[in-house]
């Protein structure tokens, strides 16, 4: 009665929603790119020998991150196999085809409607649906069981938001997890959920969180250097890099900045916003404040004449978190779930975050139990817990070692769950 239920809200949004969209895509020339894709309209090339054929769907950038882990795992107990990678988003596409584009093909997912998903699944004939995360969608989940693909739900997370949701329509959450071959959960707290929701607890493993593997191998040690030199910083010279920031973040960090300042008068801020649209936003508290500023790509071109930068590209916040002294991780502040903190660590760097990392509770656990990770509620709190670190050199290496190495030791989680699907498929 759900999966009906589910059925008819699905077309009754998509038969209002789809002249809507057509529509605006006309008027503001954005976001038809796909469009024939998400409609079941997949012309794929994907040799005849490459065997077995593997769909992944990674829903987003981060998403992506995970299967940028995995597909080098599964090629090596799958040597010959096809992978096929779909997004939901925009730029969770231009971020697979970028750094997947050679190793797999990136199609957007198609709708969830029986014929776009048919068709879709006709396109690819998977043998193997690797869903990452919890990007669950009902429709294709059954049809592509019907078809006979072997289903793997991995680097699943289910938050308590998350699992309230699906509770509201349990019976079909139990339907479609129990067509799973297995689920590798990130956390116990997560298998835990995803078997209160009705999934066999005998498909259920924990095998950590792939999006981390790789972390230490992106901390590439020529960065730095590079990275400072565009910020035109000595070497002994403290930067503190704010990433992916939300709204109500930025005016803690500058109160934060400002305290610092009496302390270290040269310091530098760097403010990357989580989303690019916000940049005039954060330009305009800045001027209010009376302070001065300059964009990164102003910098690169120009040279820095400012001690507040704002970054205003996409792909580079990583490379700067090599530059920095100390990184602070937004959308933690204020109460967005967090991101990825273990990012920053992979530096060697200390990481502070705000109190709502329920999205990364798992890396925060990692760094915390390292002594590598600190969680703050204030600009006061903030500042001082800096201020203890620049003022004990010894203590702050010691720190930076500790994150290091936590990172270091928590790889490995898409190996294991490459090895988890071939397993399953074995027996």
């Amino acid at each position: 009665m759900q999966y009906g239920l589910y059925q008819v809200i699905s077309w009754l949004f998509y038969l209002i929603a789809l002249p809507l969209f057509f529509l605006y895509s006309l008027v503001s020339g954005r976001h038809g790119v796909g469009l024939g894709e998400r409609l079941g309209l997949v012309a794929l090339q994907l040799p005849a020998d490459r065997m077995p054929r593997i769909w992944i769907h990674a829903a987003s950038v981060g998403e992506v991150q995970a299967a940028r882990a995995l597909i080098p795992e599964l090629h090596k107990v799958f040597p010959r196999a096809g992978v096929v990678v779909s997004t939901m988003t925009e730029q969770g596409q231009n971020r697979a085809k970028a750094d997947l584009g050679q190793v797999a093909t990136c199609i957007y997912a198609p709708l969830d409607l029986t014929p776009f998903v048919r068709q879709s699944l006709r396109a690819v004939r998977p043998d193997i649906y690797i869903c990452l995360e919890t990007e669950l969608w009902p429709t294709f989940i059954r049809q592509a069981a019907d078809m006979g693909t072997a289903l793997f739900l991995l680097n699943a997370r289910l938050s308590e938001k998350s699992f309230g949701r699906y509770e509201c329509c349990k019976s079909l959450a139990k339907d479609i997890l129990g067509r799973f071959a297995a689920i590798a959960a990130i956390t116990a707290a997560d298998g835990e959920r995803f078997q209160a929701l009705g999934a066999p607890a005998e498909n259920i493993t924990v095998l950590g969180n792939a999006k981390y593997d790789r972390q230490d191998t992106m901390a590439r040690p020529e960065a730095v250097a590079r990275y400072r030199h565009f910020l035109g910083v000595a070497s002994d010279q403290n930067v503190l890099v704010a990433g992916s920031t939300h709204a109500g973040e930025e005016e803690v960090l500058l109160d934060a900045f400002a305290a610092l300042r009496n302390s270290y008068p040269d310091m530098l801020l760097v403010l990357a916003p989580r989303h690019l649209k916000r940049l005039e936003n954060v330009e305009a508290l800045l001027s209010n404040r009376g302070l001065s500023w300059q964009r990164w790509s102003a910098i690169k071109q120009d040279g820095r004449t400012a001690a507040i930068v704002l970054l205003d590209t996409m792909g580079e916040l990583v490379d700067l978190y090599g530059a920095a002294t100390l990184v602070f991780c937004g959308g933690s502040l204020v109460n967005k779930g967090g991101h990825n903190i273990l990012e920053a660590a992979a530096w060697g760097r200390p990481v502070f975050h705000g109190p709502h990392m329920q999205d990364f509770a798992d890396a925060r656990a990692i760094l915390e139990a390292a002594g590598a990770g600190f969680t703050v509620h204030s600009a006061s709190e903030l500042a001082a817990a800096a201020l203890a670190l620049l003022q004990q050199p010894e203590q702050y290496a010691t720190v930076a070692a500790r994150a290091r190495q936590a990172v270091h030791d928590n790889q490995g989680a898409a190996a294991a769950m490459a090895r988890l699907v071939k397993n399953r498929l074995a027996v």
